[in-house]
């Protein structure tokens, strides 16, 4: 869960949920905001990071490219803003 103020493993509920102090997202999540962010942690996954890129491409070609490489601008790393430069372009 990303926050304002909280860090770490946070118990709520008898789950436990790992919160991540991040300096800025937008107030209503996009669905251009949420590829870029999981592209910004695909590191992360469990998943084959080959695999889920694969499908990134495929999504981001059925989404608003300009909202998609506004939110990669606003919301991306450096990484992530040259991966959807190359995949928008690509199309």
């Amino acid at each position: 869960m990303y926050n304002h103020k909280r860090h770490g493993p946070v118990s709520l509920g008898g789950r436990v949920f790992d919160f991540r102090v991040k300096p800025s997202f937008p107030r209503k999540l996009s669905k251009e905001f949420l590829l870029v962010d999981l592209v910004n942690n695909v590191d992360r996954l469990a998943e084959s990071r080959e695999e889920v890129l694969a499908q990134v491409k495929v999504r981001a070609a059925s989404l608003d490219a300009p909202r998609l490489q506004r939110a990669a601008r606003e919301y991306g790393s450096m990484r992530t803003k040259k991966f959807f430069s190359e995949a928008l372009h690509a199309t």
